[in-house]
């Protein structure tokens, strides 16, 4: 399959750069995202003042993907730009005209000592998975 734009993450950025193509008239955006889950990251600055708990940053990705735009849920493993293919980690190829890297970050908790648990805890919310 070939689609004229692809972009890879759907996180926040993800989101809004495939939410502002759409509103710009682009028509063929897919989005490559394994999660289900989305987590307005923004919002983990208030999380971390604890103003807010974790669960209200928690939304499915389904939900906040742009009308229009094509999600398929899984993960890009590798990129060839030379001949414009995205392959993914479930065996499909996915060609394209414009590519967006919008990766993220993985999330390792457990590398700073005390945090896996504060965010376990009633006033850390609720315990962050894929």
């Amino acid at each position: 399959m070939r689609h004229r734009t692809v972009i890879i993450g759907g996180g926040s950025a993800g989101i809004s750069v495939a939410a502002r193509l759409r509103r710009a008239g682009e028509e063929d955006v897919v989005l490559i995202e394994p999660c289900g889950v989305h987590y307005y990251q923004p919002l983990w600055t208030l999380v971390g003042g604890g103003v807010v708990p974790i669960g209200r940053s928690r939304r499915f990705e389904a939900g906040v993907m742009p009308k229009g735009v094509r999600w398929i849920q899984d993960a890009a493993v590798e990129i060839d730009p030379d001949a414009r293919f995205v392959d993914t980690e479930g065996g499909a190829r996915i060609g394209y005209d414009v590519l967006v890297l919008c990766p993220g970050l993985e999330l390792a908790w457990d590398l700073v000592p005390g945090l896996a648990e504060a965010m376990a805890s009633p006033q850390g919310g609720v315990q962050l998975h894929r």
